[in-house]
């Protein structure tokens, strides 16, 4: 069960994904709703920096940024935005300028900047954006469940290794879960889970968490059209189900806290 001491705290999910198009935000917006059905006071973090879009899937407008916050312009509180169902967001921004601005001692500074909201989530969901970069290495270390997310695409599973890796060697994390996304079915899902375990047990020594998988939906691409959630549309009853059994598992495994690291409300 999760650890005592984090109970009444906010747990905090961090995906990652070696290379784009794997369906990171949408993971992380259909997470979010349906931990909002449940009851759960919900936020996410868009730590996309520079091409953060997770305002886009809520039809939202945006009038404020974490950079707004690095910079002194506004405080984090003045920048969260709550959307049409009640889940919150913040954007990491979307510029060019906030590209160049963020690095590691930035990344710091963002997650300590998260103790204004201590205690008023149940989830904090940091959607980091893609790849093995400075800050996303020190956004997910900073988190309690880190989240690697995967297709069947070689390519995918390429990158979601090389950020696996750099995880395990470079951040000394353990632990690490991945989660296959957009299977053809939950056998498949469970396939490439094992394939990329025994890799990663082969060559780095460590051992993945399975929570699951999601299957593929074609509700996805018009839940984006319409700005809503596919798991909101009550049309794939595949997926609801797929995300509460995730959730149901990631509420089964320990949360670790890591000494000497700079974690989210910690």
């Amino acid at each position: 069960m999760l650890d005592t001491t984090r109970q009444n705290q906010t747990q905090v999910i961090g995906i990652g994904s070696g290379k784009g198009g794997v369906g990171k935000t949408t993971f992380a917006v259909n997470l979010a709703t349906v931990l909002n059905t449940q009851g759960k006071r919900v936020l996410i973090f868009d730590a996309d920096l520079g091409l953060a879009n997770i305002h886009i899937a809520f039809k939202n407008r945006v009038e404020g940024t974490m950079v707004d916050v690095l910079e002194g312009r506004k405080t984090l509180k003045e920048i969260v935005i709550e959307t049409e169902n009640g889940i919150h967001i913040v954007s990491g921004g979307n510029g060019l300028d906030e590209v160049l601005s963020i690095n590691k001692q930035s990344a710091t500074q963002i997650i300590q900047s998260f103790s204004e909201l201590d205690g008023e989530y149940d989830y904090l969901i940091v959607d980091v954006s893609a790849g093995i970069d400075d800050n996303v290495m020190t956004f997910m270390a900073g988190c309690d469940h880190k989240i690697v997310l995967g297709t069947e695409e070689p390519s995918s599973i390429a990158d979601a290794y090389a950020l696996i890796k750099m995880l395990t060697k470079k951040e000394h994390i353990t632990g690490l879960i991945y989660v296959p996304n957009k299977v053809r079915n939950s056998r498949n899902g469970q396939k490439l889970f094992e394939s990329m375990n025994q890799i990663v047990k082969k060559f780095l020594g460590e051992s993945l968490q399975f929570i699951g998988s999601i299957n593929f939906s074609s509700d996805y691409n018009q839940a984006w059209s319409r700005g809503v959630p596919a798991v909101s549309m009550g049309q794939s009853a595949i997926i609801e189900r797929d995300y509460e059994e995730l959730i149901e598992s990631l509420n089964t495994i320990e949360v670790e806290l890591a000494p000497n690291r700079v974690s989210f409300f910690q």
